[in-house]
């Protein structure tokens, strides 16, 4: 592990060649394949002649393992990197191998790792339907599974982390399912702690829903704030783009009751100052910051959008969220700027109900 780990360092810091001069000198040939598929990966769109003679060779020394389980894991990585060559028929072929490598495994937990590795790498290959496929069927194979009790639940945490662990690969949009899926496992499970933090990543991933890379939502957990506004501000060139992530970093810093989201929301209302607002982007803004309860500004960007139907929502979404606060006088106002007369009348309905019931309560 300490090797690879320097290996990987190697990579991180663009030292393919001596990344690669280390991985060939590992001694176990599953070790130097998953060595050499790392570091084509960490080369991806960086080093394409280092990540082709990586591929080549964990290629080579997949024919060379014959145990049935490290051949499945093996295909799987190599079928993602083709993948991210754009490869997408070898990459398919070598799925397949790892799908027939897979049902070559006699030992159960061994089979269904094999089907959560496989349903890691096609996730991260942008599969995402199939790879939640095959974590149902990892699920559904430990729940069946012939072992004690205590084997069982802790295979089926395994297969919880493995989902939860792919969700951190992907981005906000697509990890939100998979998030959801290592939560309820966790919670069924009464793991707590692991619960805990799934459904964080999960609420994190909602809220920085179109700007949430990876790398965003990693630094975004860790609190570092100004950091993730360095990095929005160097890797999003459009500035109306760029307005939007740096609410949806100030939706979560008040989430988590983090004051520097004022900060954070001062960056992003002194780059409106400069551009203003596409069209593309008022929903957005009217949804991000209705959620955050900046309800007067939200209610500006809602006034802007053009479309009716769109527009009476937005209204809607303030309108209820003022009711809530009690504020009943200025929901009302803002209901009655919906434009839809039924739609009108049934939030104006429901803002009374609402008022009604808390009137009842005290």
């Amino acid at each position: 592990m300490e090797k690879l780990d320097n290996i990987l360092l190697l990579a991180s810091k663009g030292l393919f060649d001596e990344a690669l001069e280390e991985a060939r000198k590992l001694e176990d040939p599953f070790d130097r394949a998953d060595a050499l598929l790392e570091i084509a990966i960490k080369a991806n769109g960086v080093n394409g002649i280092a990540q082709h003679q990586a591929l080549e060779e964990a290629v080579e020394l997949l024919r060379k393992i014959k145990d049935p389980y490290d051949r499945a894991y093996l295909s799987s990585k190599i079928a993602h990197v083709y993948s991210l060559l754009g490869d997408y028929d070898t990459a398919n072929e070598f799925f397949e191998i790892a799908i027939d490598e897979i049902a070559r495994i006699k030992d159960i937990r061994e089979q269904v790792l094999g089907i959560c590795v496989l349903a890691h790498y096609l996730a991260r290959s942008g599969f995402f339907e199939e790879a939640l496929a095959q974590f149902n069927d990892a699920f559904e194979l430990a729940v069946s599974a012939n072992i004690d009790y205590r084997s069982k639940i802790d295979l089926l945490i395994e297969v919880a982390s493995i989902i939860e662990n792919t969700a951190d690969f992907l981005h906000s949009r697509d990890a939100i399912e998979f998030y959801k899926i290592a939560y309820d496992i966790f919670d069924k499970l009464y793991v707590s702690q692991k619960a805990a933090d799934a459904e964080k990543k999960l609420n994190l991933a909602k809220t920085v829903y179109f700007f949430g890379t990876p790398e965003i939502r990693k630094v975004l957990l860790e609190g570092r704030y100004r950091y993730v506004v360095s990095l929005l501000e160097k890797s999003i060139e459009d500035p109306q783009d760029l307005f939007i992530a740096l609410l949806e970093v100030s939706s979560w810093a008040k989430k988590v009751g983090s004051p520097e989201y004022l900060d954070v929301l001062g960056v992003a209302f002194r780059l409106f100052d400069r551009i203003g607002l596409s069209e593309k982007n008022v929903q957005k803004a009217a949804v991000i910051l209705t959620d955050m309860d900046e309800l007067e500004r939200a209610l500006k960007f809602a006034m802007k959008i053009a479309d009716p139907a769109k527009r009476d929502e937005a209204l809607r979404t303030i309108s209820l969220k003022l009711a809530e606060r009690k504020d009943f006088s200025e929901a009302f106002e803002v209901a009655a700027l919906v434009s839809d007369p039924k739609k009108r009348r049934d939030l104006v309905e429901n803002i009374s109900e609402l008022k009604k019931k808390l009137e009842e309560e005290f």
